[in-house]
């Protein structure tokens, strides 16, 4: 049996793509012949409130089972409404989670380590280096240029100037790089020199999300199906163009049959309060923050999903989470994004994509797609197979397995 160190600031109960990434990652690891320890976050994200169960220690250790071990370290906890709390919220977990470690030695074939943040990186790499381990890295999103808005980019330009070498020397150090889109790869190769890299998107939980015939069943609010609902599920940061999809709604407003849900939240979410305060638009509904389990019973309930990225060009390497899960439970998608977003709508067959940053543009789909019950059906037919056949996170977890078992 092999052992790996599996390091990820997030981890469930906490939710996001990054925490069920590694909760299905390591659970199949497990299953698969790998003794697996997690070292991640006490549970705080996104609100910034550690539980109650949670709360008055350093340190919590939690075996899942003879195969899996879930230690959760220290971290200072907070809302990250502005940069130099996110920064703190980052570094404190990179300290807490390297001191676990050298104050709990263990032999390992490989240290694993998954970000953003990339900060957990340096402990990560550090590690692997003391215990003679190779150094898996994987970059979600390119760092710091897609998890850093542009404004406080200009702002920090010394802090950016540090990022990036942090950056590039994580990819030379590393043994084997796993980006999640062939876009990033050809970016991380360009930075990383020799350094392998081998793609492992990310996916979906198929025994999760799928089309749930009675979404009411699994919907804390009451809803009127008469009502053509479209909306967005996810987290609320700056990748995301909410102001977009905000000022489209209020375009929409003369529709009374329309109704914009969004589902989410995050430390940042003051920015949509802000956002709905001011352009006030009568037909939104945000219901804040939900269970997981319960997101696929939401997305089922929408007539047309909507997927807005900021229009930047440090984020048209990704590809969110939230499309997998939508064209998972059959529903229409409406992306305003380039890139590899782009790319994989126009590829699945599943999705109408429109310029990002523009509100009349989005409307305008948005109008024209409600109006046409049959191209509605067309682009949700296929939507399933789809991911079945390209993004089952089981799948790609398999992948990944039996690379580190050949990993030289």
């Amino acid at each position: 049996m092999k052992n790996i160190l599996y390091l990820s600031q997030y981890y469930p109960p906490e939710i996001g793509a990054g925490a069920v990434r590694s909760e299905v990652i390591t659970n199949y690891l497990a299953d698969d012949g790998w003794s697996v320890d997690v070292v991640c976050e006490i549970p705080n994200y996104p609100t910034g409130n550690v539980p109650k169960s949670y709360r008055n220690r350093w340190v919590y250790r939690e075996s899942v089972n003879d195969s899996l071990t879930i230690n959760r370290v220290w971290v200072k906890a907070n809302q990250r409404r502005n940069f130099w709390q996110q920064i703190t919220f980052f570094l404190s977990f990179m300290v807490s989670s390297f001191l676990f470690m050298v104050t709990h030695p263990k032999s390992y074939d490989v240290v694993y380590v998954t970000s953003p943040p990339i900060f957990a990186a340096i402990s990560g790499c550090i590690i692997a280096k003391l215990f003679g381990a190779k150094f898996v890295f994987e970059i979600r999103d390119i760092w710091p240029d897609s998890v850093v808005n542009e404004d406080e980019l200009k702002k920090n330009t010394l802090f950016v100037r540090l990022g990036k070498s942090i950056e590039r020397w994580l990819y030379r150090k590393a043994d084997l790089l796993i980006p999640v889109t062939d876009a990033s790869r050809d970016i991380i190769t360009e930075r990383s020199s020799d350094t392998p890299c081998h793609v492992i998107p990310n996916g979906v939980d198929l025994t999760l999300f799928n089309h749930k015939q009675n979404p009411a069943s699994g919907i804390d609010e009451s809803y009127d199906p008469e009502k053509f609902r479209i909306g967005y599920v996810g987290s609320l940061g700056f990748i995301h163009d909410l102001e977009t999809l905000i000022r489209a709604a209020k375009l929409c407003e003369s529709d009374s049959s329309m109704e914009f849900i969004i589902v989410g939240d995050s430390g940042r979410n003051n920015r949509l309060q802000y956002l709905l305060d001011e352009y006030n638009p009568a037909n939104v509904t945000w219901v804040g923050l939900k269970e997981h389990r319960q997101i696929p019973y939401y997305i089922s309930s929408f007539d047309i999903a909507v997927n807005p990225v900021n229009n930047r060009f440090a984020l048209e390497s990704i590809v969110t989470v939230k499309f997998y899960e939508y064209l998972a439970c059959e529903v229409p998608v409406i992306t305003s994004a380039r890139g590899a977003l782009q790319a994989i709508g126009e590829e699945s067959g599943s999705a109408i994509t429109v310029s990002p940053g523009d509100p009349d543009l989005l409307a305008d789909a948005i109008r024209k797609l409600k109006g046409n019950k049959k191209a509605r059906a067309r682009l949700a037919k296929h939507s399933y197979k789809f991911v079945e056949e390209n993004y089952d996170r089981k799948k790609n977890a398999a992948e990944l397995s039996d690379i580190l078992k050949n990993l030289g």
